[in-house]
């Protein structure tokens, strides 16, 4: 399967935030919509970089700053650091990548386009659907593989 495919099969909506925002601001969305990630986009729409909950963790817990003073664009995972997935790429390439890089996020773009996020959560649900289906196909090919109703 195709993370494009993944995508159909959920929300449409993007949430997202300005990177001129405070990390207090990003909390509140990140609880509100009970979510991990925001993605941070431009004022043209254009994708500037991701802030996770491992972003405000480690680079705002004890620097002793206050979160509501903290702009979006000094905790964020830049554009150039940012790694993303695009529409054609498979669900195991997608989970292997989120795997090795340890990350639990991936924009996924066509394009030049962003089309939308996907979790790691998302990947594994699909994967063990994915498994589910075929060893109970295998299980009914052992079980009467010639397909004659007995």
């Amino acid at each position: 399967m195709k993370l494009k495919e993944l995508l159909e099969h959920k929300s449409k909506e993007i949430i997202k935030i300005d990177s001129r925002k405070t990390v207090s601001e990003a909390i509140k969305l990140l609880n509100k919509h009970k979510i991990g990630s925001l993605l941070v986009m431009s004022e043209n729409k254009k994708l500037e970089g991701i802030i996770t909950e491992r972003d405000i963790l480690f680079k705002c817990l004890d620097n002793g700053k206050d979160n509501h003073k903290i702009k979006i664009s000094e905790v964020m995972t830049s554009q150039e650091n940012l790694i993303i997935g695009t529409a054609d790429d498979t669900l195991s390439y997608a989970m292997r990548v989120m795997i090795n890089k340890k990350i639990r996020h991936l924009p996924i773009i066509d394009k030049e386009n962003l089309i939308g996020l996907v979790s790691i959560g998302d990947v594994m649900k699909e994967v063990l659907e994915q498994s589910e289906a075929e060893v109970k196909l295998l299980r009914e090919y052992i079980t009467n593989p010639y397909g004659i109703n007995l």
